[in-house]
């Protein structure tokens, strides 16, 4: 989809997607620091992103970090590192309706049936979640998360893939969103 840096760089620029990456990181709660992404594959496709890590640690044993990766097919990744569970999920239910991950729970479907639902699979032996999603027409979205808990803290990725070139902005908006809740916790204020 993108040859050059340049050009990944100016579709990132023209949709807003690096001003509202930006932006969640200065909202987040607690205070994440952002640092460009590097390059560690100079040469190769293009790439461009940034590294987030905590100010101040959480209630847990480590600092949430992470990053946030566009690659030249337009995917844009999250991992994040020791980050709440219960946050992880709320910004999972900001794409798409949640079915129950404990046995035995209700499941409970979306009121609205345009609603999309994540398809879940726990793995119970190697202690991992993962997912795919539809939540738009022409992007997909798929996640995995070591050590699912709703209680501690989690290590994930969240890959959301555009089908086609044209479908970019709407799959970098959907990511977008799902970092904001995962970095302050809320959705972020609609523009008028």
């Amino acid at each position: 989809m993108f040859s050059t840096d340049h050009e990944l760089h100016e579709a990132l620029t023209a949709s807003g997607t690096f001003g509202a990456l930006y932006a969640a990181v200065h909202a987040s709660t607690p205070r994440l620091t952002p640092q460009a992404h590097e390059d560690r594959n100079q040469g190769s496709e293009p790439v461009a992103g940034l590294r987030f890590a905590e100010d101040m640690p959480h209630s847990g044993q480590a600092r949430t970090r992470g990053t946030l990766v566009i690659t030249a097919d337009g995917t844009l990744t999250v991992r994040a590192y020791t980050t709440p569970g219960s946050r992880w999920l709320t910004a999972l239910r900001y794409l798409g309706a949640l079915h129950s991950i404990r046995p035995g729970a209700d499941t409970t479907a979306p009121t609205d049936p345009a609603t999309p639902l994540w398809s879940l699979r726990p793995h119970v032996k190697d202690r991992i979640l993962s997912g795919s999603l539809q939540p738009a027409d022409h992007v997909q979205a798929k996640t995995l998360t070591e050590l699912p808990d709703t209680i501690g803290d989690v290590n994930a990725l969240l890959a959301v893939a555009p089908d086609n070139r044209d479908a970019c902005p709407a799959a970098w908006a959907l990511a977008v969103g799902f970092f904001h809740v995962l970095a302050t916790g809320t959705p972020a204020a609609q523009e008028p």
